[in-house]
């Protein structure tokens, strides 16, 4: 589910007073821990597959068309290959139509985002106002908008998130210690996967996916392991030994960092899950997709696979 950043966690509550106590939140880690959002993801996600599906079988029938055109073309009128050129244009019109309405700004994904997201940015807005109120803080900023460094003294999100999960109930059992986990954005192998940002995106899809297992880990959000690549002067090139430093530092217990490469509409990666403490890999998996359409459901089943060997552990 693509996630809006929260407009503005400003609690209206501004006191005219000589000092205004300002406080902050992840918004990004509270999506990733807040549990409505497993059940809005699962439902978003089947969404976007039965579209996504659709697209798949349009572009094969394109694509059959033209094979057919191909293996027939010394065989065929000129009347019947420009019916058949023609027959190849209307669909590719309605393919494009289709992929314009359905995935397009505005489009029936871009609706169906804005209505699941809606009642989550309210839930969240009314916790983060409540918890202000209640601890006398004026302002709240946003880590995931450009807070490069405050106070854990004024971060409120453990609260806000412990806030919204109160109908949930306990989400570890008494005495059993939460292993926290990180995504890394992957390493751009080439040129073609370094323009797209497929680094930046692999990361995005696998916070997308790993939110469902918010109940098994502590989920140490995106912006927080960003912004420590920034703050330790490492690149979008960033290696496994960098990446095992910020994990100390965030105090993961695991990480998943990956490289990706693009070659036209073959993208190829590989996603590992290590563990900070020993350094060592847990599980890898190497995939390729033929079409950008699919690289979430792909990475959803590798990713999927990697955290069951954690569980087995």
């Amino acid at each position: 589910m693509r996630r809006k950043v929260i407009p503005l966690l400003i609690v209206a509550c501004m006191l005219f007073a000589a000092e205004t106590k300002i406080g902050f939140v992840d918004s990004e880690r509270i999506f990733e821990e807040y549990q409505a959002t497993r059940a809005t993801n699962v439902e978003f996600n089947e969404f976007v597959a039965l579209y996504r599906d659709s697209v798949a079988v349009l572009k094969q029938n394109i694509q059959n068309l033209k094979d057919e055109l191909e293996g027939q073309k010394l065989v065929l009128s000129e009347e019947a290959r420009l019916r058949k050129l023609d027959e190849i244009e209307t669909l590719t019109n309605e393919y494009n139509t289709f992929l314009d309405e359905v995935f397009g700004s505005g489009g029936k994904i871009e609706q169906k985002n804005d209505v699941l997201i809606t009642p989550l940015l309210k839930e969240i807005n009314e916790s983060v106002a409540k918890i202000a109120e209640t601890e006398g803080f004026s302002l709240i900023l946003d880590l995931s908008e450009g807070v490069y460094y405050a106070s854990s003294e004024l971060d409120l999100t453990d609260l806000v998130i412990d806030d919204l999960n109160l109908e949930y109930g306990p989400q570890t059992p008494a005495g059993e210690v939460t292993k926290a986990i990180a995504v890394f954005p992957f390493r751009e192998e080439n040129t073609q996967a370094y323009d797209a940002k497929l680094g930046d995106r692999a990361q995005d899809e696998l916070y997308e996916i790993i939110s469902v297992f918010s109940q098994d880990f502590k989920i140490i959000g995106k912006a927080a392991v960003r912004g420590r690549i920034v703050f330790q002067g490492y690149g979008r090139d960033i290696t496994d030994d960098q990446a095992h430093s910020v994990g100390e530092y965030l105090i993961a217990d695991y990480i998943i960092v990956g490289s990706i490469s693009k070659f036209a509409t073959k993208i190829d990666y590989t996603m590992s899950l290590k563990e900070v403490a020993t350094r060592t890999d847990i599980g890898k998996r190497s995939n390729s997709v033929t079409e950008e359409i699919r690289l979430s459901e792909q990475m959803n089943s590798d990713l999927r696979a990697l955290i069951a060997m954690v569980k087995k552990q």
